[in-house]
């Protein structure tokens, strides 16, 4: 299992198909990704892009994606790590893809000299809340998101 920070020179165009042919559930919040809006997000400054792959027999088959920014506050002196997604995909499920994804992120966040590193799930989201305790966090905060279409 590798998991590869994904940069815009990469080739978009098979990550995108592996993400669109790969298994999803309800629980994966996976939208049709496409080459354009996957280019402009890794545009973006401070944006970051995990994919996790098996390789077997040189096949790489993918496992699981992430997304992450690097976010300052305007008090603070150094910046801190907002994981947005975490989603593995449903035929790879607990065989560790997800904390090696997190990993990947620990890692990024430690070279990048961030503060922390802040995620939240739903709260039915029985098996990421099991994941992120595994993680020895330092706090676990209740609270409330709200969302704004416009």
């Amino acid at each position: 299992m590798e998991v590869k920070e994904i940069k815009v020179s990469d080739d978009l165009e098979k990550l995108i198909l592996d993400i669109n042919s790969a298994s999803w559930d309800e629980g994966n919040d996976i939208q049709h990704y496409s080459v354009s809006c996957l280019s402009a997000y890794l545009d973006r400054q401070d944006s970051l892009f995990l994919a996790c792959y098996l390789d077997r027999d040189g096949q790489n088959t993918l496992m699981g994606i992430a997304s992450a920014r690097i976010e300052w506050k305007p008090y603070a002196d150094r910046p801190w790590l907002y994981v947005d997604e975490i989603d593995t995909c449903c035929d790879h499920r607990r065989r560790g893809v997800a904390t090696k994804l997190m990993s990947a992120f620990f890692n990024l966040a430690k070279e990048k000299e961030c503060d922390e590193v802040w995620l939240g799930t739903e709260s039915t989201n029985l098996a990421a809340q099991k994941l992120y305790q595994s993680l020895s966090p330092q706090h676990a905060d209740l609270f409330i998101g709200y969302t704004f279409n416009m």
